[in-house]
């Protein structure tokens, strides 16, 4: 007589996916794709900020190490025709560079001022400022030069 072999329900574990665990696992796909794809919007909105932010702090750097090195009586007319840079003004729409000369005991504080069309940037432009020590005509002579 032929041995049947008999399949048991333990030895082979069905095969076969339900319509349940289908629609379970799309819904669990769906809910994490919409999630992600949120956050990568968000990220990319984030990524541009920032990038603008540290166009403006290069700028306002650029433009505080130009005017400091200038002679104390042109600063003032420098601070009157300051302008953004042509890169800034294309790449962040409605640039306004602003300029504050301060006369202190010890010298002159130079507050620089870039905002731009952005409604968190026209509130709270970013600021950046130098202080210009007076120039002495003799240096004072280190400790190693006698």
């Amino acid at each position: 007589m032929p041995v049947v072999a008999r399949i048991s329900a333990k030895a082979h574990p069905r095969c076969g996916i339900s319509a349940l665990e289908v629609l379970v696992a799309f819904t669990l796909l769906s809910s994490v794709l919409a999630l992600s794809t949120q956050l990568i919007v968000q990220h990319g909105r984030l990524l541009k900020v920032q990038r603008d932010y540290r166009m403006a702090l290069d700028e306002l750097s650029n433009q505080l190490e130009r005017i400091g090195a200038l002679p104390d009586g042109d600063r003032s007319e420098a601070l009157q025709k300051l302008t953004p840079s042509t890169f800034v003004a294309a790449r962040l729409p409605g640039a306004k560079l602003h300029g504050a000369l301060d006369a202190l005991d010890l010298g002159q504080r130079l507050t620089l001022r870039l905002s731009w069309n952005e409604p968190q940037r026209v509130a709270a432009p970013v600021v950046m400022t130098a202080w210009i020590l007076p120039r002495t005509e003799n240096p004072p002579r280190g400790a190693d030069e006698e």
